[in-house]
């Protein structure tokens, strides 16, 4: 950043001379300096417009490793930084159910153990899913939610509308007074008007 403030034309030039020579372009800038954000501001347009990304370094030993693990990987394949896919059901299985954030796979092992397959995780109530080992009630209830919310907006605002109806149907209606209405004291005061 320092070099950046004393000639800011240096790394316009630079990039211009890239033109559009290579895929992978990277702007490894080295902030040395405290009054950094006007520069910073400035590099990092600089690098959206130029398609460039930009890494930041905040000591010479960091940018240092940037380099070397940049020159250790060029050539190679991203097969060894990518998550590799699981081979049998139990790994599969454990990478479903800790798709749910709380539940780790020590969780997911335990809930397989217990229930023997996901459709009867699924099928278990918050209650059961308690009886299981090593899950609280945090881990229980967002499961138990991942597990029952639906994908769709519209079916979720009917699963809501639906749940609302129930409550209505299962609550008395009350009058202002907090006695319940059973229409007998509408019929009384119509007669009496």
């Amino acid at each position: 950043v320092k070099y950046h403030q004393l000639y800011n034309n240096y790394i316009r030039k630079r990039i211009g001379e890239l033109k559009t020579l290579f895929r992978l372009r990277i702007l490894l800038v080295l902030v040395d300096v405290d009054d950094n954000a006007v520069s910073l501001a400035e590099l990092n347009n600089l690098a959206v417009t130029s398609n460039m990304t930009l890494i930041l370094a905040w000591s010479e030993q960091e940018a240092a490793r940037y380099l070397e693990t940049y020159k250790a990987l060029d050539g190679k394949d991203a097969s060894n930084i990518q998550k590799r896919e699981s081979n049998n059901f139990q790994d599969r299985n454990a990478d479903f159910m800790t798709a749910c954030k709380p539940v780790n796979k020590t969780d997911a092992s335990n809930l397989l153990n217990h229930f023997s397959t996901i459709k009867a995780v699924a099928a278990a109530s918050q209650d059961e899913l308690a009886l299981c080992e090593g899950l609280g009630q945090v881990k229980v209830k967002r499961l138990y939610e991942a597990l029952h919310k639906p994908f769709s907006k519209i079916r979720a605002r009917e699963r809501r509308e639906a749940e609302a109806e129930k409550q209505k149907r299962r609550r008395p209606e009350s009058d202002v007074d907090g006695y319940e209405n059973t229409g007998e004291n509408e019929a009384s005061l119509e007669g009496e008007a």
